[in-house]
């Protein structure tokens, strides 16, 4: 414990950019009445809705959680209302870099969910997003961001790479990002708008990566069924130390060829989304700041052991 708050304390004087895609995950909660009468569907009546900041967003309230000198920057769409309750809610302890982006909403998930009556656990019925099918940014709005990137990565002790595969994150950035960051912790996420076309092994570098058991899977398809030989040929290609995100399994960390399982610590879930943001963040930090990755793994479990009983990314760790 002892360590754990050192750890803690060093962080606070690490100054961090998160780089990614600012989403908005809506959430509408209803009740599912049964199937409708003539056609293969769910009847549901409307509870509420709420919007919450996920993404690259989520990430960096939990890291400003930990240290007040962290940056955030990303592209939004130029809906007056959204750039409006970014900055209200946030800019009082996150710097925001924002570029605006005339042809590139900013990205809408929205999920419709229905409550478990016995207890704390939500089931996602249907979901629908707004990113464009090209995914393309304007040319000279991308490069903007780009140069922006290029000229205040170094200048970061830590640099959070969020890639959503969304077309924010392309070959250029990926090259800045790995050429110039002092200290680089990644996510790159599969997605149900991605599958199969954002992998990890498109990056050649990275200090802390964490994944969970698809997204390996999808890298390494030949080790399928053999976790730790797969987890242990990526740190190699990464040339650096992560962690396997494994659900109700726990978690595994590796550093060179040594792999530390940690179990699960919690068993109580109500809602998954945001438990992945939380562990990046929080064993990131950790280890940014010089903890070992049997600890990374500790700390960054019990953060996504909270994160999994926060419904979407409403509150932050």
């Amino acid at each position: 414990m002892e360590d754990i708050r050192q750890y803690a304390a060093k962080i606070q004087n690490l100054k961090v950019l998160v780089v990614g895609d600012v989403i908005i995950d809506k959430y509408t909660y209803c009740n599912v009445q049964g199937m409708m009468s003539k056609d293969m569907g769910y009847s549901a009546r409307l509870k509420k809705s709420e919007e919450y900041f996920g993404g690259a967003v989520a990430v960096t309230r939990h890291i400003s959680s930990f240290t007040n000198q962290v940056s955030l920057l990303s592209m939004i769409g130029k809906e007056e209302k959204m750039k409006k309750r970014l900055f209200d809610e946030l800019s009082s302890h996150i710097d925001l870099n924002l570029i605006y982006s005339s042809s590139f909403p900013t990205i809408v998930k929205h999920r419709y969910l229905s409550k478990n009556e016995k207890r704390e656990e939500y089931r996602k019925i249907f979901a629908i997003n707004n990113i464009p099918e090209n995914r393309t940014y304007d040319e000279e709005e991308h490069k903007e961001f780009k140069e922006l990137l290029k000229k205040n990565v170094a200048d970061y002790d830590v640099v959070f790479l969020c890639d959503f595969g969304h077309g924010l994150v392309d070959k250029e950035v990926i090259e800045i990002v790995q050429s110039k960051a002092k200290y680089l912790v990644l996510n790159c996420q599969t997605n149900s708008s991605n599958k199969g076309m954002n992998i990890i092994t498109k990056y050649t570098r990275a200090d802390v990566f964490t994944l969970d058991q698809q997204e390996l899977k999808l890298a390494f398809p030949e080790y399928a069924s053999q976790e730790e030989k797969a987890l242990q040929t990526l740190a190699g290609h990464l040339h650096g130390k992560g962690c396997l995100t494994r659900g109700s399994h726990g978690a595994y960390g590796i550093s060179g060829d040594v792999i530390h399982d940690c179990p699960a610590f919690t068993l109580n879930v109500k809602d998954t989304i945001g438990a992945g943001d939380g562990f990046l963040s929080v064993a990131g930090l950790f280890m940014a700041a010089g903890a070992n990755v049997e600890v990374g793994t500790f700390v960054g479990n019990i953060a996504g052991a909270l994160g999994a009983n926060i419904v979407g990314n409403k509150e932050s760790l």
